[in-house]
């Protein structure tokens, strides 16, 4: 957890690196719970305090660590100022993903937020918009990877690349005052 002001206002980072998927899923599971708990607990000491929980989950929006476990919720209308929204369910159901395994995307690396960075009020920090960070130099060119993120090594092999997981950004706003 890396908690400060920004911009004026109270935020917590909680930073994940959830059980890889050679675990069950109640392994993953058990971490959105405790992260979820841990979120509560932050905003049982400031209730104004907006919360921002991101890392390699290790699981897509959808599956039960994110949407049962950890709560975060798919639609911003569904999420009360306390609750967990995540942006990328529909980023994911459009094709888009941050890794790619057997030539399909997921999205295992996600920034959620509680909803008090939702709505219109503009005075506060709030979540304007999201995005997974893709350049061309960022992905394999050739061979049976082709159209894969680039990774730094494989099977020993060094192959300058980057990551096999391609980043995600939230963007915040808040109108400035003259």
């Amino acid at each position: 957890i890396a908690s400060g002001i920004l911009d004026g206002e109270k935020v917590h980072f909680i930073v994940n690196h959830w059980p890889s998927r050679a675990a069950a899923s109640p392994a993953r599971e058990r971490a959105g719970e405790q992260v979820r708990a841990l979120k509560d607990s932050l905003l049982n000491e400031d209730s104004n305090a907006k919360v921002i929980i991101m890392g390699d989950m290790n699981d897509d929006p959808m599956d039960k660590s994110m949407a049962v476990a950890l709560g975060a919720k798919r639609k911003p209308q569904d999420t009360k100022p306390h609750d967990l929204y995540n942006p990328w369910w529909d980023t994911l159901k459009k094709g888009t993903g941050t890794l790619m395994y057997d030539g399909k995307w997921n999205l295992f690396d996600q920034i959620v937020f509680t909803g008090n960075l939702l709505g219109n009020d503009r005075s506060t920090l709030k979540y304007f918009r999201h995005e997974i960070f893709r350049r061309d130099f960022m992905f394999q060119k050739e061979g049976k990877y082709k159209g894969y993120p680039k990774r730094t090594h494989a099977g020993g092999v060094w192959l300058n690349g980057y990551s096999d997981h391609l980043p995600t950004i939230i963007y915040l706003i808040k109108e400035q005052k003259d």
